[in-house]
């Protein structure tokens, strides 16, 4: 009795209007169950970069700043331009559940959720469209399942990357939508899921453009070899990618036009130089599930599997595609077939083979590691699972209760790789502190800009002593001349101190000096130097009692970035109005008698 209503459950509640979705969904639940353990997966790669970045993120926030570049903890407490380095959307959503009142972990781990039921969505919406309800269910569950997505969460706790392999489906639905609803709002809609893509994961765009805008180039083509090429389609598809673009200058702006003030090579050397991180071509098959890390050579201590129930169903998929079954997809065979080049271009560009692509292309390497296109390969084998259930229905009949079995097996095959290392949320995890314990425990992992004129774990900073006993931070000092500070404070964007000086003095803020850090002396703007060795901000002040106030503030190029967004904004707010207003009209017209 139980297995024929599970069996009805998958095989009618699809066909209902959002029967389908709902049960999407609804088994998706038991890959985020581990997020409602107690404790935290602060063992996993960067399971403390998803806490504390939202604490800066936060500090930030609450210190007046509506957009956050400064993150005032890092690198020995000197401060760093980390939101010009890593893209905020991402925390945007977690700092939305840390307002309603949850914790920080507590509101990461409901962002974690949050994503991997955006990301089944998105799945489930494309694949619906292209393969009909039922096979949009098995690819919602081949995604959500598919190991490196289980990998991202809870191996490496790359929380920004997995909130960005969740929004990729949904811009190549925007890409879907406009090439055949060419029209304004078309356009307006498909460019938000591309900034917000932009916006999520700065190594993303090199991994996800390419597929999506391949996408509307393969439809371009495919409408070319029919003869049946529009030219509005294309239009369109192109000004939603430059809304999407546009809307995400307010970030990408300032990072390509103010990064030589960071050291890259911070980014591109060691652990993450690409030539160590290559995948060797077995690893694809492996069953293999580890905690580790990548190193060079097939001996990682991490999955790069894509998981064997894909392979097999989305095999299928890609040999219905290519004409090589009994019979062929009777639709969307051309959509069929992009997933499967495209797959295969990924897995080729993760292996040594693709090493060539990778010291010529500047874009690919900003990738870091080789194997984050393995989310190209999930996206393409999970859709590609949906093709080959639609080409399996079309032989057995919509009756086969095949899609039943195919979904238990990919949700129970999944349960090894649903373990998580929990740890107990010590308080310090949710504070700065857990910041300075990490940049003790691994000081090459601490940002340099170039005003330092030393490595900054070379470095050593009386801040650390102030965060460990818990005091408010001293950051003003008096480094040359006779005086006092008689007062202080600082925050995330902010720092003031009132000085007795007695003769002319140098006072030092223990804050890395970078563009869009301002100070007044008594309410009049005052010049701030980068004092040597580490690049810390200082003046000079006049004998007599002093009022310093210290503020970061946006440069001019972020002021551009911020209108050239808010410009685009418009323009995607416009669109929707035209469009409606279009609409509108039309209606009345053809309401008028003749």
């Amino acid at each position: 009795m139980m297995f024929s209503r599970i069996r009805h459950l998958l095989m009618v509640w699809p066909r209902q209007r959002v029967g389908g979705l709902a049960l999407a969904l609804l088994l998706t639940i038991p890959a985020l169950l581990p997020l409602a353990a107690p404790g935290y997966f602060f063992n996993a790669h960067d399971g403390h970069h998803s806490v504390f970045w939202l604490y800066e993120f936060d500090v930030a926030l609450r210190d007046g700043t509506l957009w956050p570049v400064w993150a005032p903890d890092h690198v020995l407490g000197f401060g760093y331009p980390l939101w010009l380095v890593y893209t905020p959307l991402a925390f945007f959503v977690a700092e939305a559940f840390h307002l309603l009142g949850l914790g920080m972990t507590t509101a990461v781990k409901t962002a974690w959720a949050f994503w991997f039921l955006v990301g089944a969505a998105g799945i489930y919406r494309l694949a619906r469209r292209w393969w009909g309800p039922t096979p949009a269910v098995i690819a919602a569950l081949a995604y959500t399942y598919a190991p490196y997505h289980l990998v991202d969460i809870y191996v490496r706790a790359a929380y920004a990357e997995f909130a960005a392999l969740a929004i990729a489906p949904w811009a190549l639905l925007g890409v879907v939508h406009v090439w055949e609803n060419p029209r304004p709002r078309s356009a307006a809609l498909a460019a938000l899921p591309i900034a917000a893509l932009l916006l999520t994961h700065s190594a993303s765009p090199a991994v996800f453009l390419p597929l999506i805008a391949g996408l509307a180039v393969w439809k371009s083509a495919q409408a070319m070899l029919a003869r049946a090429f529009r030219l509005r389609p294309a239009t369109w598809t192109a000004i939603a990618f430059a809304l999407g673009i546009g809307l995400a200058l307010i970030f990408w702006l300032p990072a390509l036009l103010e990064r030589h003030y960071i050291l890259e090579a911070d980014w591109r050397r060691g652990t993450y130089d690409y030539t160590r991180h290559f995948v060797y071509p077995g690893q694809f098959f492996s069953t293999f599930w580890g905690y580790g890390f990548s190193v060079p050579g097939p001996g990682d201590g991490m999955s790069f599997g894509l998981g064997l129930i894909p392979w097999l169903i989305g095999g299928v998929g890609a040999l219905a595609a290519l004409g090589l079954g009994r019979s062929r997809l009777e639709e969307c065979r051309a959509e069929a077939l992009f997933l499967v080049v495209a797959s295969l271009v990924a897995l080729l560009a993760m292996t040594p083979l693709a090493a060539p692509a990778w010291r010529v292309i500047p874009l690919i390497a900003s990738v870091q590691f080789p194997w984050r296109f393995l989310a190209v390969s999930t996206i393409g084998l999970a859709l590609l699972a949906g093709a080959g259930v639609r080409w399996l229905e079309n032989q057995a009949g919509a009756a086969t209760p095949f899609p039943l079995v195919l979904a238990l097996l990919i949700v129970l095959a999944s349960f090894p790789y649903l373990q998580p290392q929990l740890t107990p949320i010590r308080p310090e995890d949710e504070n700065a502190l857990a910041i300075v314990e990490f940049e003790a425990k691994y000081p090459d992992m601490r940002g340099t800009t170039s005003f330092a004129q030393r490595r900054p774990e070379e470095a050593t900073s009386p801040l650390i002593a102030q965060y460990l006993a818990g005091e408010p931070l001293r950051r003003a000092e008096i480094v040359e001349g006779e005086g006092e500070v008689l007062e202080q404070h600082a925050a995330a964007n902010t720092a003031f101190a009132r000085v007795r000086s007695y003769s002319d003095v140098r006072l030092r803020f223990y804050t890395n000096y970078f563009p869009g850090w301002q100070a007044t002396m008594d309410g009049r703007p005052v010049e701030i130097t980068a004092d040597p060795p580490d690049g810390l901000i200082g003046l000079t002040l006049p004998p007599g009692e002093h009022m310093v106030r210290l503020r970061f503030t946006a440069t001019p190029v972020r002021r551009l970035g911020q209108a050239l967004s808010l410009i685009a904004a418009a323009l995607i707010i416009g669109l929707i109005a035209w469009d409606r207003l279009r609409t509108v009209r039309h209606g009345r017209s053809e309401a008028e008698p003749a």
